[in-house]
C-alpha cells in the first residue's frame, strides 16, 4: 500500500461516525411546514392608494409596492437616478445626475429580481458568437424581493416591494461619502422613507428620502498637509444627512432612431459598444454619437421645423434678471441646426411659479438654480440610451455663487495654476460625481467655475480702469458672461466634448474686432474654455465673450445631426467621412480632454490645445495676461479700497491676479518639449501628419518669455504698503475657519507658481519628448535640444550669482528659486525618477559641476560684498553640489 492511500485510511478512521453514516430517518418524523402561500392580490393592496403608470405603484402606510405585468419581465427598461438633494459642499450638490442602467425584471421562483443588463457586449442572437458572449461577460443583479401576492385574477400580475429594492443603500451613496469624507456614512433604513411618487404612461417618478449615519465623525485635521479629511462643515450633526434621490424608471425611447457612427476628428460624446457579429475589422468596436431625435417635419424640404423639437424648461429657480441671457445662450444653438435646414430646432419654455412637474422628471430638460456655497460651477449632463446614443433628457445647473464676481473667495491652499488646469478623472474622492458615471470625461467639465474665476479677475481690472461695479456697463457684462456660459454648457447637452484648440482661430492682434468675433465667434468654439477677452489698457475694447457660435460648432452640429438618407447606419458612412475630412481646415481646429491634460500631466504635448488661452499666438496671450495683472497690483489700492470696508477684497483681488498670470506662464511652459497634434486621416484636404515638433525658435522664444516673466529677479516686485493690506475675512465660521497665516505668504504663492513650470520642465516624459526631436526634426534650424533647455534654465535661475560688479545680491525670491532648481539637479542625478533619459542625468551633473565653478568664484572673489542670507545661501548650495557629486550614483543596469 503506499503512502498515499495509508494517509486517507488514517484520517477516514479520524472522522467521526456520523459522517461516515447517516442515521436512517424516523418513521413518524414530523414534515418540513409548507411555505406559507402569497395573500391574494386585492388584500395586500387593499388599503394602498393605487398611483397608475408605467408600473401600477401601490402606496400603504408601512409599505409601497409594484406591481409587475407577465409582459413586463425579461424586457429592457431604463433606470435613470438622480440626487435631487444635497449638503451644499465638495461635489454633494442638488440636481446632481448619477447616471442610467439598464435593466430587466426577472422571476426567480418566488423572488424578483432587478437586473443590471451589460449593454457593451453583442453579437447577433442565435449565433455561436453570441453563446460565446453570454458565457463571457456578466450582468448584475442590482436588488431582489419576494413575491408578495398572488397573481392578479384577470392581469396575471403580481406585487413587489419595492422598498425592499429602492429603501437601501441601492445607489452606493455611503461608499462615496466614505470616498469623500473618510467617515463610514451607513444607509439607515429605520429613517428613510418614499417621498413623491408618480405614476406616467411611459414612466414611473418614484422619490425616496434616505439617511445616511454615522457613529463616530473623523476629526477635523490638525493642521496643513493633515491626511485625514475634514467632515461635512454644512450640517447641523456631522453624523446624520439626508438626501432626496429621484428614480425615474421608464420605457426605452421608441424604435425608429438610427444611430450615428463616430469619427475622431471630430468631437461627440459616445456610446463604446464591443459588437463580435463579424470579425472582419480590426477591432469590434462600434462607437455611437450621442445626439438628440431630430426629424424633419418635411423631410423633402430645405427648411423645416422638427417633428420634435429639443425643448429646454427654464426653471423658476432661476432669477428673473438673468433668464434672458440663459435664455439667448440656449438659443444661440439653433443657427447652427438652420445651416443643416433645421428650423427653430430648439426651443426654451418657462416653468410657471405653480406646476405640476418637477425638473427631475426624465420627461423635461432644464436649466436650474442651485446653491453650493463652496463653489461657482454650472454642469451640463445629458441622458442617453446607452444601445443606440440616443439623448432622451438634459438637466443644466448653475450654482448662484457663479455671479458673484466681486466677491468669490479663492482657496489659497490650492497652487492658483492647478486651481485652474482641470479636475483629473482621477479625482473622484473631490467630485463623487466621477465615480457615478462610466465615462468620466463627460463629468469632467470646469469651465464655469475657471470662468467666474477669469471673470472676476477682468473685473477686477475693468474696476481698476473706473468701471462701477453696479452700472450698467458692468450688468451687461455678467449677462454676456451668462449667455457664454449657458452656450457652452448646451453644447454639452447636445452631445459635444471640449474642444481646446479653437481659441486658436483669430490673429491675436484681432481679437478687439468686434465686427469680426460678432459674425464668426470670438474663437472657433463656444466649447473650449475662453478667458474673458479684455484689451490692454489704451487699447480699444472687444467683445468680452462669445456673442455667437465658432465655425468648429457649426462642423460638430452637422456631423452629429445632419440628415442623411440611408437605411443603416454604416450606409451613412460616406458622407460622415465627407463631412470629417475637412478636419484640416484651420477654422476647424480639434483637441479636446485627453489633448489638453489635466493639471500637471506631462502627457499633454499639443500646447495649442491649452484651456484658457486667446489667439493664434499664446505666448503673446501669455504677454498680455501679465500685464494685466500688474495693471491690477498697480491700482488695486486706489480703485478698490472703500472707507468703512475691510481690506480682504484687495486680497481677493490680488490672488486672483497673481494666479491668472501663473496659468498664463504655465501655459508657455508647454510650448518647451511640445509637439503639435493632428487628428487628420490619410487622404483629407490639406492632410497633415499626426505629430509635428513644435519649432526650436518658438521653444526659444517660450523659454525667453519664462526667464523674463517668471524666473527673473524683477519679475515680481509688489508694494510693501500693498502686501501688508492684504487681509483675510476676519468672520470665521464653520465654513472658513482656518489655523494658517492671517499675512500673505507672498514667497510660498510665487515659488509655488516657479516650481510647478520647474516640475514640468524636468519631467522625465517632456524631457523625453525633448531627446526624441532630435531625430523627429526635418526643419532646417534643427531641434531645440535637451542641452539648450538645461543651460538655458540654469542661466535664467543663476545668472544673478554670477559677480559683475563690487557686490552680489541675491533678493529672497531668487534664493528659494535657486534651491528648488538646485534640488532637481541633485535628485536628477543622484536618484533620478523612473523614465529620466540618461543624457538628461549626464546633463544634470553636467550642470551641477559649472554651477560649482561659479559659486567658488563668487565666494572666493576678495572684497565682493553681498548679505548675510547670500553668503550663507552660496556656502549651502555649494556644500550640496560638492556632496553630490561626490555620492555614489544610483545607475542603470546596462
Amino acid at each position: 500500500m503506499n503512502f498515499r492511500a495509508v494517509l486517507i485510511c488514517c484520517l477516514v478512521c479520524l472522522l467521526p461516525a456520523p459522517a461516515l453514516s447517516a442515521d436512517p430517518p424516523k418513521k413518524g418524523a414530523e414534515a418540513k411546514p409548507e411555505t406559507p402561500k402569497e395573500k391574494p392580490f386585492a388584500e395586500v393592496v387593499k388599503d394602498a392608494k393605487l398611483i397608475p403608470g408605467l408600473f401600477n405603484v401601490y402606496r400603504g402606510e408601512e409599505k409601497v409596492y409594484i406591481e409587475i405585468a407577465p409582459g413586463q419581465f425579461d424586457r429592457l427598461y431604463l433606470l435613470s437616478s438622480t440626487l435631487e438633494s444635497g449638503i451644499g459642499e465638495r461635489g454633494w450638490y442638488p440636481a446632481e445626475t448619477m447616471g442610467d442602467l439598464l435593466v430587466t425584471f426577472r422571476r426567480q421562483g418566488k423572488s424578483v429580481q432587478m437586473i443590471g443588463v451589460n449593454p457593451w457586449f453583442r453579437a447577433q442572437e442565435g449565433t455561436p458568437i453570441e453563446r460565446a458572449l453570454r458565457r463571457s461577460f456578466s450582468n448584475s443583479i442590482l436588488g431582489a424581493t419576494k413575491v408578495e401576492s398572488e397573481p392578479h385574477p384577470e392581469r396575471k400580475s403580481v406585487l413587489i416591494d419595492l422598498g425592499a429594492v429602492l429603501l437601501t443603500d441601492f445607489s452606493m451613496l455611503g461608499y462615496y461619502l466614505e470616498a469623500t469624507f473618510r467617515a463610514g456614512y451607513r444607509f439607515d433604513a429605520k429613517n428613510s422613507a418614499f417621498g413623491t411618487i408618480r405614476g406616467f404612461p411611459q414612466d414611473v417618478e418614484l422619490e425616496t428620502v434616505s439617511h445616511f449615519a454615522t457613529e463616530r465623525p473623523p476629526l477635523p485635521p490638525l493642521g496643513p498637509g493633515a491626511p485625514m479629511p475634514s467632515p461635512p462643515r454644512n450640517l447641523v450633526d456631522v453624523r446624520s444627512m439626508t438626501f432626496h434621490l429621484r428614480y425615474s424608471l421608464h420605457e426605452l425611447p421608441p424604435p425608429g432612431y438610427r444611430p450615428r457612427l463616430a469619427d475622431d476628428r471630430v468631437g461627440h460624446f459616445l456610446e463604446h459598444i464591443d459588437d463580435f457579429t463579424s470579425d472582419v475589422n480590426a477591432t469590434p468596436a462600434v462607437r455611437y454619437v450621442n445626439r438628440w431625435r431630430l426629424e424633419k417635419a418635411d423631410p423633402g424640404a430645405a427648411m423645416s421645423r422638427p417633428r420634435q423639437p429639443i425643448v429646454f424648461w427654464l426653471e423658476n429657480t432661476i432669477p428673473v434678471k438673468y433668464r434672458q441671457a440663459v435664455r439667448e445662450g440656449v438659443l444661440m444653438w439653433n443657427k447652427a441646426f438652420e445651416r443643416i435646414g433645421f428650423q427653430d430646432a430648439i426651443e426654451v419654455r418657462e416653468q410657471p411659479d405653480s406646476t405640476d412637474w418637477d425638473a427631475a422628471d426624465v420627461r423635461y430638460s432644464t436649466v436650474r438654480w442651485i446653491l453650493a456655497p463652496d463653489a461657482a460651477f454650472a454642469q451640463g449632463p445629458s441622458r442617453t440610451n446607452p444601445l443606440t446614443g440616443e439623448i432622451f433628457d438634459a438637466d443644466i445647473r448653475f450654482s448662484e455663487a457663479i455671479t458673484r464676481f466681486s466677491r468669490q473667495e479663492m482657496n489659497e491652499e490650492v497652487n492658483p495654476v492647478t486651481a485652474m488646469e482641470g479636475a483629473t478623472p482621477g479625482q473622484a474622492l473631490a467630485s463623487p460625481s466621477l465615480l457615478w458615471r462610466r465615462d468620466p470625461f463627460r463629468s469632467v467639465c470646469d469651465f464655469a467655475q475657471g470662468a467666474a474665476a477669469d471673470a472676476a479677475f477682468a473685473f477686477d481690472v475693468l474696476m481698476t480702469r473706473g468701471m462701477e461695479p453696479d452700472g450698467p456697463e458692468a450688468d451687461r457684462f455678467v449677462q454676456d458672461f451668462l449667455r457664454d456660459i449657458t452656450a457652452h454648457e448646451v453644447g454639452h447637452t447636445l452631445g459635444l466634448r471640449h474642444n481646446f484648440r479653437a481659441s486658436t482661430l483669430h490673429p491675436f492682434e484681432q481679437l478687439q474686432d468686434r465686427a469680426l468675433t460678432s459674425e464668426k465667434g470670438l474663437t472657433g468654439s463656444v466649447m473650449d474654455y475662453n478667458p474673458t477677452n479684455v484689451a490692454r489698457k489704451g487699447q480699444s475694447q472687444g467683445e468680452y465673450f462669445h456673442s455667437t457660435l465658432g465655425p468648429y460648432d457649426y462642423w460638430a452640429i452637422e456631423y452629429a445631426y445632419k440628415p442623411i438618407q440611408a437605411a443603416t447606419p454604416e450606409e451613412e458612412l460616406p458622407e460622415l467621412r465627407r463631412i470629417a475630412s475637412r478636419a484640416a481646415t484651420p477654422d476647424l481646429a480639434y483637441g479636446t480632454d485627453e489633448d489638453a491634460g489635466f493639471s500637471a500631466d506631462p502627457l499633454d504635448m499639443d500646447p495649442t490645445a491649452t484651456r484658457w488661452d486667446l489667439g493664434d499666438d499664446p505666448l503673446k496671450y501669455c504677454e498680455q495676461r501679465v500685464a494685466l495683472a500688474r495693471e491690477v497690483f498697480e491700482n488695486v489700492e486706489k480703485r478698490l479700497e472703500k472707507p468703512g470696508e475691510g481690506y480682504q477684497v484687495l486680497r481677493r483681488s490680488f490672488n486672483m491676479a497673481l494666479s491668472r498670470a501663473g496659468l498664463a506662464l504655465y501655459g508657455v511652459s508647454r510650448y518647451i518639449g511640445g509637439m503639435y497634434h493632428h487628428r487628420d486621416h490619410v487622404g483629407d484636404p490639406g492632410g497633415r501628419v499626426p505629430f509635428e515638433p513644435v519649432p526650436a525658435a518658438k521653444q526659444k522664444e517660450a523659454l525667453r518669455l519664462l526667464r523674463e516673466r517668471l524666473f527673473s529677479p524683477q519679475a515680481f516686485q509688489f508694494s510693501p504698503q500693498l502686501l501688508n493690506k492684504l487681509a483675510v475675512e476676519r468672520f470665521l465660521n464653520w465654513r472658513n475657519f482656518s489655523l494658517g497665516r492671517f499675512d500673505y505668504p507672498i514667497h510660498g504663492r510665487v515659488l509655488g507658481m516657479q516650481t510647478w513650470v520647474l516640475n514640468r520642465l524636468y519631467h522625465p516624459v517632456v524631457m523625453s519628448r525633448i531627446l526624441d526631436s532630435e531625430v523627429k526634426f526635418a526643419g532646417p534650424d534643427g531641434a531645440f535640444s535637451l542641452a539648450e533647455m538645461f543651460d538655458g534654465v540654469q542661466e535664467a535661475v543663476w545668472s544673478d550669482a554670477r559677480p559683475a560688479g563690487v557686490s552680489l545680491s541675491l533678493n529672497s525670491y531668487r534664493r528659494s528659486l535657486q534651491r528648488e532648481h538646485l534640488k532637481r539637479l541633485v535628485t536628477m542625478a543622484l536618484r533620478p525618477d523612473p523614465g529620466t533619459p540618461e543624457d538628461a542625468r549626464n546633463l544634470a551633473r553636467a550642470n551641477l559641476t559649472a554651477l560649482r565653478t561659479q559659486l567658488q568664484g563668487a565666494l572666493a572673489r576678495p572684497g565682493l560684498k553681498m548679505s548675510a542670507e547670500t553668503r550663507a545661501h552660496l556656502r549651502e548650495s555649494l556644500a550640496r553640489i560638492d556632496e553630490a557629486l561626490k555620492a555614489n550614483v544610483q545607475r542603470a543596469t546596462f
